[in-house]
């Protein structure tokens, strides 16, 4: 009888423990559900802002005084760019992939920034080369952490993840191939047309890796 119930009681136990972990994973889920939400609406925030940020540049130099607008676009811009670094680095405390993310950003931002102020140079071409990387590493980073941080919760869409990332790796070999194709008379007009169509698909490809963030941070926060 006492064995009996050392037995029921160990498995109750058991149970307890498993509602525990179990639970302890439900809240650290949608404490990432959160940051990735917010960190969703950021990303989609800053490219009007930096489009009109641009407007605004192109409006001083040709038409009208805009220093002022320029001033709270480049300040709201930069605000934005802090945020989504804290929540890459806060992601990152779970998975590793977003701290590296985090700093492929700042790399990114710190390179097309200083290359900005400089004359066209050859300097100006390397800090543009580096941006590029800098900003591949942050795509792939970021797409491996929404994977792993998506494992468990959701396996097909971490699989749509996974397709995103090949078919980004395709279109990077590709628009390489298109740029050395340039310069070899007679194919040269046509690697520009397929590095046209290229853009439009890389366009195509963005607003997927939106939606896949936006459906990321929903099964999160309802995991």
């Amino acid at each position: 009888m006492f064995e009996d119930d050392n037995y029921y009681g160990s498995i109750n136990q058991d149970k307890e423990r498993e509602q525990k972990l179990m639970q302890d994973r439900r809240d650290r889920t949608h404490k990432r559900g959160l940051y990735y939400f917010i960190l969703f609406w950021l990303t989609i925030l800053s490219i009007p802002l930096t489009f009109l940020g641009s407007i605004a540049g192109a409006a001083e130099v040709f038409l009208f005084n805009t220093s002022h607008v320029l001033l709270l676009m480049s300040a709201v811009v930069i605000a934005i760019g802090i945020a989504i670094v804290v929540l890459l680095f806060l992601l990152g405390k779970d998975e590793n992939c977003f701290t590296i993310a985090a700093i492929a950003y700042i790399l990114q931002v710190l390179f097309n920034s200083i290359s900005e102020f400089l004359p066209d140079s050859l300097l100006k071409v390397i800090l543009s080369l580096l941006t590029m990387v800098a900003s591949l590493f942050y795509l792939f980073e970021f797409i491996n952490g929404s994977i792993y941080i998506l494992a468990g919760v959701d396996d097909y869409l971490a699989g749509s993840w996974e397709t995103l990332k090949k078919i980004f790796i395709y279109a990077a070999v590709g628009f390489v191939i298109c740029l050395i194709l340039v310069f070899i008379p007679f194919i040269s007009i046509l690697a520009i047309l397929a590095m046209i169509i290229g853009v439009i698909g890389l366009i195509v490809l963005v607003i997927w890796q939106w939606v896949l963030m936006f459906k990321t941070a929903r099964a999160l926060r309802n995991f």
